[in-house]
């Protein structure tokens, strides 16, 4: 199985702001959206990290800087499976590769 999706992760609390949406003062929830692609389930990759500060009525809001998103929120906690997996897969087949190479020199 391949796939791909995206994300939406809180990563601090609600903070109020005017909403040029809404038209109102409303809270805007900080927040890490981040792209990502499987293999099998199991091994994944993330893609298109981006910060954002949403309005938690309509959804609106802004970019904010990943550098200061970071120092302000500290990083938040993507699965494992998608933070290293792909390291993982890559290292699998070189272990695989290895393993074969290995079993050709005694033969």
């Amino acid at each position: 199985m391949i796939g791909q999706g995206e994300r939406v992760v809180t990563v601090g609390e609600p903070e109020p702001q005017h909403c040029p949406h809404c038209d109102e003062e409303r809270d805007f929830q900080p927040q890490l959206a981040y792209k990502y692609g499987e293999f099998d389930l199991l091994f994944g990759f993330v893609y298109g990290r981006r910060y954002q500060l949403a309005c938690t009525e309509c959804h609106h809001g802004w970019r904010l800087d990943r550098r200061q998103a970071e120092q302000r929120y500290g990083k938040p906690d993507i699965p494992f499976r998608l933070r290293f997996g792909l390291i993982l897969l890559l290292g699998l087949f070189a272990a695989l590769g290895a393993a074969y190479l290995a079993t050709q020199a005694v033969i």
